[in-house]
């Protein structure tokens, strides 16, 4: 069982957006799978608030998204740079409203690259991918063997999985602290949400 680690969820927040398109990458799916994307990021990739809510307009820290990626304001990305961790880009976005114009200029993409190879295989009961024998398509429950998991690895995805973002329990005690808006927190054992 973990205890030292827990799932980065979003939290709802009454009025806050909800992202729907992202614009101006290619293979979006790099910003899932751990690929290093710093020196090659375009400067124009912006979010599109989702058109189904067109009265939801409030920015807070941790925006819910349809690709499963950490979207942050300002000033939840500078309190998670300000912890030096290894293996974590931030990668500056855009966010347009439902009228086109831009609603912000200063969201970041918190993302963790190199997946960390630390899925208990041999205690989680999973569905492989058909595809894939390596990945994993979904979990009926996940345990992870935090031995495999170094010491500096602060947030981190999953090799295998790309669906959930893994953060140490001190640094989300922390950032909960903090009093971050839209930022929850899921026990591994919990997961999947029923």
């Amino acid at each position: 069982m973990s205890n030292s680690f827990v799932i980065w969820q979003y939290k709802s927040v009454a009025g806050a957006c909800v992202l729907k398109q992202l614009e101006g990458i290619e293979d979006q799916f790099r910003l899932r799978n751990g690929t290093s994307l710093q020196s090659e990021f375009p400067t124009n990739v912006l979010y599109r608030m989702h058109p189904d809510f067109p009265n939801d307009l409030l920015l807070v820290d941790n925006l819910l998204n349809s690709k499963m990626i950490i979207v942050a304001s300002e000033k939840l990305k500078n309190e998670i740079e300000s912890f030096h961790m290894p293996k974590v880009e931030y990668l500056k976005i855009g966010i347009l409203d439902h009228k086109n114009r831009i609603a912000s200029d200063s969201y970041h993409i918190i993302h963790p690259i190199d997946p960390v190879d630390c899925i208990d295989r041999s205690q989680s009961i999973f569905e492989e991918d058909l595809i894939d024998p390596e990945s994993i398509d979904s979990f009926k429950r996940l345990v992870i063997d935090e031995t495999q998991v170094p010491s500096d690895r602060q947030i981190f995805r999953l090799k295998g999985f790309w669906d959930i973002t893994l953060v140490r329990r001190k640094l989300a005690e922390t950032l909960t602290d903090k009093g971050f808006s839209g930022l929850d927190w899921l026990e591994i054992p919990d997961y999947p949400k029923k």
